[in-house]
């Protein structure tokens, strides 16, 4: 079957006022090995170059429903205390198939933290899947995988918040 006459990219957001410095928050999501703390998805990652500058690549490792796996990334901004972004290679030294970032921007008694996932093509993995589905099925498929990913981006930035403010010996949700 043909791959499915849909739109494949998407931006999503999520984002979570946290009573912290954004230099504290900076090195809390910047740090990838830990990323298993707090998303529903990832299970934590490796860096494969020094860590944390532009072009440091590492591994992130993930959980889905039916399977595991593990992509290569590469940072593409560190900005501290601003933004930390990382593209999802496709395939080793291919283009980033998806960016994902943390922006950290200042307020009154902390710093608003937003995390961002831009698609801006599917993995090779998930356009063979596509292509074996009708087009009605591909879109109920990729609307549900938008679903969890929003879910699982609004559980991160809540157990970040959470792990910072509690650090501080502050209660979540102050």
């Amino acid at each position: 079957m043909a791959e499915p006459e849909i739109d494949t990219r998407f931006e999503l957001h999520a984002a979570v006022h946290v009573h912290a410095d954004p230099r504290t928050v900076y090195d809390t999501v910047s740090d990838i090995t830990r990323m298993g703390e707090w998303s529903p998805e990832n299970t934590g990652g490796e860096w494969l170059d020094p860590p944390g500058q532009p072009g440091a690549r590492f591994h992130g490792h993930n959980r889905g429903d039916h399977r595991d796996w593990t992509t290569e990334c590469e940072v593409l901004e560190a900005d501290r205390p601003r933004l930390f972004s990382w593209g999802v290679h496709g395939s080793v030294n291919a283009a980033e198939t998806s960016i994902w970032s943390f922006e950290i921007t200042p307020t009154d008694g902390g710093c608003l933290l937003t995390q961002r996932y831009v698609m801006s093509e599917l993995r090779h993995g998930l356009r063979v899947q596509l292509a074996e589905l009708s087009e009605q099925q591909a879109a109920l498929f990729l609307a549900r995988r938008r679903s969890r990913l929003e879910g699982g981006m609004r559980h991160t930035v809540r157990a970040v918040k959470r792990t910072i403010e509690q650090a501080r010996g502050l209660a979540a949700g102050e």
